[in-house]
């Protein structure tokens, strides 16, 4: 089974995490309900697997502790 994340992405640069879902088909059709909100026109949107997300959260907090060292 799939597992894929939904970020939202601000203007500013700011990244929020919209949902996990089960397959391509649901997450596209979520980005295409957000993308159709007037007030989220600003944003963009980005579909990616949830096993990638994790490494890059875990990676980049090691990286972190490493430079404080």
């Amino acid at each position: 089974m799939e597992k894929l994340y939904v970020n939202e992405i601000r203007p500013n640069g700011d990244v929020s995490t919209v949902g996990l879902f089960y397959s391509q088909a649901e997450a596209e059709n979520i980005v295409a309900q957000l993308r159709g909100n007037p007030d989220r026109a600003d944003c963009r949107y980005e579909i990616i697997e949830a096993v990638r997300h994790v490494l890059t959260v875990k990676n980049s907090r090691q990286s972190q502790a490493a430079a404080k060292e």
